[in-house]
């Protein structure tokens, strides 16, 4: 964090001169004592964060990739198909453990075009889908999978934040 705050005040500064160096390294330890102090964060939470980060951007990939999948799904069905749609709702429950990792793949569902999280309650999730081929296999979706990687390798790491 201390690097990152300092990093972050030279960039902002604009230039690199030695008092603005001194007292962006004086300002920086000063939040990360606070942050440490006050806050609950530690180096611990911290490593922890740089552990997960390949999965984070794994996942944020996969994100992307499926939206432009499903964008063009939807597309289809817009401009190629004449045939009418079958909404569905599909309630399943997810292996997931944490409620992070539950809001952050109900909200991905939701940014998915085609699909949206009506409902969350603990560990089941109601989906609405456009159509009922948009249903299929949705209770192991790859969101899923990545988001258990991660879960997993936040808690072997000792990660309880």
């Amino acid at each position: 964090m201390l690097l990152v705050l300092l990093a972050l005040w030279i960039v902002f500064n604009g230039r690199l001169t030695l008092e603005v160096f001194l007292f962006g390294l004086v300002l920086s330890s000063a939040l990360t004592w606070f942050s440490w102090k006050f806050l609950g964060y530690s180096p611990g939470v911290e490593l922890t964060a740089l552990r997960i980060l390949p999965g984070a951007l794994g996942y944020l990939w996969l994100l992307i990739k499926e939206i432009v999948k499903s964008n063009l799904t939807l597309l289809s069905y817009i401009y190629g198909r004449k045939k009418e749609l079958k909404p569905q709702l599909v309630t399943f429950s997810t292996p997931l453990k944490t409620g992070l990792g539950r809001n952050v793949l109900s909200n991905s569902i939701t940014l998915t075009p085609g699909t949206i999280t009506a409902m969350q309650e603990g560990d089941k999730l109601t989906v609405h889908c456009l159509d009922a081929a948009m249903a299929e296999g949705i209770e192991e979706l790859d969101f899923q999978k990545q988001l258990q990687k991660i879960e997993e390798t936040a808690e072997k790491k000792g990660g309880s934040r």
